[in-house]
């Protein structure tokens, strides 16, 4: 009977495979070892033997893995020869030997790096223990047109290290062109932090930053910046010896804006040329003088938009609008006009509205006294003598600080304290005082709650539509309750337990949200109202959920709520 013995994995097609592990994870490994082969070791041979049990007898020196198969006919491909005289198919190189398609072929272990500026050899030791010589490896490399070679004792460094009692797949280096060297532009790096600080304009125009926290200052000859310059691009080459482009890359960073200047003892320091502000646009970094308006903000210098502080010595006519970054300070009034502050805004004598005036603030708001006016604070608002007739929100305090300081009218909202000397007047002026609400926090947690509602709509509709079609039975024993049903309602079934996973799981992360929002609306400090003087009749306190109208004049009184009953009650404020 005729008979091929093949000394390699029939089943293994390729060097490596992709596997995937018990935990999903899919890896590369290698196919087979018993299929590498050097220059004349046999893949295969063709035998004739009387029965099964002559094979052994028949098997070559050194090969002990093999697998036999009834003789089909095979065709000497890529790398393989076949010797008539012992009806053998041995390796013409070193490789990796398959069968496809009734042909053994070898193929070539070497593979690349990215871009091709490496090359390398995948090794096994064969069965007889050999590997490729390094002449072997530089002629197939030039077959390739590889050109790039590594030398020889390079080469043997990497192959001395083999175990062959213990062998296993090596990958080595046999060619080696030229990184690219990826250029980019010049770019600098700040030296200071730019988170704003706080600052005050003091009469010789300098900064002091220890009065407000807003703005960074810097000071002339203050190092700034560090410059990193750029680099050239140069291209690489491959292990052909074709080009690599080189790649411009940004590297992120910043410009340099105005009044930088490189310091005298290190080129590599950037240093302010004046006494100011940091200004960031995008990626560029300035140092600016803070704006100042000689004068009053009208007709003659239209509206005002300034990335820094801006400082008017006069007064803003009404009509006319200051939009600053970072503080607003106005040395006399503001009357019925706009200003949006990202730091403070400070207005040394008073601001008066008729329908227009807003002040805006992520930081405090001061004034000498507020008439008319529409006034928001991130922190605080602090008046010295009086608020009369204003729309106030403050998300920490509203106080009138002046010994005879006064609030009368209009709705003052603030989440933990609001104090004056005098709230209201003899004549129950209506005064609305309003503590311990967080409006945004609370618009928020509302929109949340109709989204839980929602939620469980649809969880309830879920069930509904489960309970219906498939009975109270599907929630006692959903699995053995499944197994039972027919392909059709099957499918419909699960299809509804996904939706009702789903929602439920919607509604878990909307429960988590609304939680979070609400232990954020949470006080540090119980907030109160404080009359140091009298509170009159006419106003009406708020104290988170509860109202209080005043029904009569009540001197030095600080109005809070009782946690035990939750109701608004008072006691002498000092």
């Amino acid at each position: 009977m005729k008979k091929i013995i093949l000394y390699i994995d029939p089943a293994a097609k390729s060097i490596f495979v992709k596997k995937v592990n018990d935990k999903g994870e899919s890896k590369v490994s290698l196919s087979s070892k018993h299929n590498f082969v050097a220059d004349g070791e046999i893949i295969a041979k063709i035998v004739d033997v009387s029965s099964e049990d002559e094979i052994e007898s028949v098997i070559d020196a050194g090969y002990g893995y093999y697998n036999v198969r009834d003789y089909f006919s095979v065709i000497a491909d890529q790398g393989i020869r076949f010797d008539e005289s012992t009806k053998s198919y041995k390796a013409q190189f070193y490789g990796f030997a398959v069968l496809k398609d009734s042909k053994i072929m070898l193929l070539n272990p070497m593979t690349y790096s990215p871009g091709k500026i490496k090359a390398y050899y995948n090794i096994f030791p064969t069965k007889l223990g050999k590997l490729p010589s390094y002449g072997e490896v530089v002629e197939m490399l030039q077959l390739e047109r590889i050109v790039s070679i590594i030398s020889e004792n390079r080469f043997s460094q990497q192959t001395s290290d083999i175990d062959f009692a213990n062998p296993s797949l090596t990958r080595i280096l046999v060619a080696e062109g030229k990184d690219p060297v990826n250029g980019y532009d010049a770019y600098f790096e700040p030296l200071l932090s730019f988170e704003k600080k706080a600052g005050k304009i003091l009469a010789d125009g300098r900064i002091d930053y220890k009065e407000v926290d807003s703005i960074v200052e810097v000071q002339k000859n203050q190092e700034i910046l560090r410059y990193f310059p750029a680099v050239k691009l140069e291209d690489g080459y491959d292990v052909f010896a074709e080009k690599v482009q080189a790649e411009k890359i940004n590297k992120g960073g910043y410009k340099r804006g105005e009044n930088l200047a490189p310091s005298e003892s290190d080129p590599q320091i950037f240093v302010a040329n004046i006494n100011g502000c940091i200004n960031v646009q995008g990626d560029k970094i300035s140092v600016l003088p803070v704006a100042v308006i000689n004068g009053d903000v009208n007709l003659e210098t239209g509206n005002i938009v300034f990335n820094g502080t801006v400082r008017v010595t006069g007064s803003v006519f009404p009509g006319f609008k200051i939009q600053a970054d970072s503080d607003i300070i106005i040395e006399n009034f503001v009357e019925d006009a706009q200003l949006t502050a990202g730091g403070d805004i400070v207005v040394k004598q008073g601001v008066v509205g008729k329908e227009s005036v807003k002040l805006i603030a992520t930081g405090n708001v001061s004034a000498k006294f507020m008439q008319n006016a529409k006034v928001e604070a991130g922190k605080s608002i602090i008046v010295d003598d009086s608020i009369i007739n204003c729309d106030i929100l403050a998300y920490n305090t509203v106080e009138v600080k002046g010994k005879t300081g006064k609030i009368i009218g209009g709705k003052i909202s603030a989440l933990y304290e609001v104090k004056a000397h005098t709230i209201g007047t003899i004549t129950e002026t209506i005064t609305n005082i309003t503590v311990g609400k967080n409006f945004i926090l609370e618009e928020e947690i509302g929109r949340k709650k109709n989204e839980m509602t929602i939620a469980k709509q649809r969880v309830e509709e879920v069930n509904t539509n489960l309970k219906m079609q498939f009975g109270e039975e599907i929630f006692i024993k959903p699995k053995e309750y499944i197994k039972v049903l027919t392909d059709a309602k099957k499918k419909s079934c699960l299809l509804l337990l996904n939706n009702l996973s789903l929602a439920n799981a919607a509604l878990k992360k909307i429960a988590e949200e609304l939680k979070e929002l609400e232990e954020k609306a949470k006080l540090e400090r119980d907030p109160v109202v404080i009359g140091t003087n009298k509170i009159f009749p006419g106003v009406i306190i708020n104290i988170k959920k509860n109202i209080r109208k005043v029904d009569k004049a009540i001197d030095n009184v600080k109005f809070y709520e009782d946690p035990s009953d939750k109701s608004i009650k008072f006691i002498a404020a000092t």
